[in-house]
């Protein structure tokens, strides 16, 4: 899943930039959004059911993640906050740069809070959504140890159709906080592996989304911030994850896949550094051209920074794996 990945970093990427198709926002950042939720559901099965499945093994899975998260974030925090506290003293994101923001940035979880006062998400805007991973993080381990996905996923469900017509925030709760998403990332867990009753979840997820956008589609339901884009990420997402795991290992998508994280990362700060440059308007060229300076950077600080920590993570999965049976 490794370009698919990519290809959704792009599009998160220029979505941020502000590029519109024939003067239309479509949203398509959101919509890869929601694909990541279902790829990191997918993966945070795989990865538990082969290392981490015991309670036991939990803070080893938490410190797993933490050293696939922290390397590359921390870096382009640094130099994010750098370039606007000495180049953007008129911009927004100024106020982002100070010690008591800089602390809830580091810890990551506050930016899925942003919306209640608990951080200021400038410095790496699209964070907020590490934030949220965290959440899930958190919760993965104990739903899969206590097999409560089948009851979870409803329950998020019934949280999301309320945010989807408004009886609840339609940006917060149907986009942005867990209860309402959780349901998406359990789709990517049930794809890897699931009974009749799971399996039959995720289609059955996938039809509600469908018929979500049909009734927007129609008037017949009010477009709200958000879940028309949510609900069509769920409908691509959902087949192309089901399709792409079945694929068989390749070199080249590893390598798109390992500069993924960083065009997620970088591309807010390559925008920034296009606005201390006197740069208001993004145009298609300058957006490819921005492109392509974060599939340089993400290169980069993969080889610099993360690659050096994968060996300590490899480390971390062959003692926490279970013996092999003889």
């Amino acid at each position: 899943m490794g370009i698919y990945r990519l290809i959704l970093a792009v599009l998160v990427a220029i979505g941020h930039m502000g590029v519109m198709f024939f003067g239309v926002d479509l949203g398509y950042g959101v919509v890869a959004v929601v694909s990541f939720f279902i790829i990191s559901g997918f993966v945070m099965t795989a990865l538990i059911d082969k290392n981490y499945g015991k309670i036991s093994r939990i803070p080893a899975f938490l410190a797993d993640r933490a050293m696939r998260i922290y390397p590359q974030f921390i870096f382009y925090m640094v130099l994010s906050s750098i370039l606007i506290f000495t180049m953007l003293a008129d911009n927004p994101a100024r106020n982002a740069v100070t010690p008591t923001n800089l602390l809830s940035t580091v810890a990551i979880f506050p930016l899925g809070f942003f919306m209640f006062g608990m951080s200021d998400p400038n410095i790496i805007p699209q964070a907020w959504s590490l934030g949220l991973e965290m959440c899930f993080y958190l919760l993965i381990p104990l739903i899969l140890i206590y097999k409560a996905r089948l009851a979870l996923f409803y329950a998020s469900v019934a949280v999301a159709i309320l945010a989807f017509f408004g009886y609840l925030h339609s940006d917060f709760y149907g986009y942005r906080l867990l209860p309402g998403v959780l349901f998406i990332f359990l789709c990517g867990s049930f794809i890897k592996r699931g009974s009749v009753a799971e399996h039959f979840a995720v289609f059955f997820a996938w039809g509600l989304a469908l018929a979500g956008c049909v009734l927007v589609a129609t008037g017949s339901a009010q477009w709200l911030p958000y879940n028309v884009q949510v609900a069509a990420g769920i409908v691509i997402g959902i087949p192309m994850v089901m399709i792409l795991s079945k694929l068989p290992y390749h070199k080249a998508d590893e390598v798109m896949g390992n500069i993924s994280y960083g065009v997620f990362l970088n591309h807010f700060l390559i925008i920034y550094a296009g606005k201390a440059l006197g740069v208001t308007i993004i145009s298609p060229k300058l957006a490819a051209l921005y492109v392509t300076l974060a599939f340089v950077l993400s290169g980069v600080s993969y080889y610099l920074v993360e690659r050096p920590v994968l060996a300590l993570r490899k480390t971390l999965r062959a003692r926490s794996a279970p013996p092999v049976k003889a």
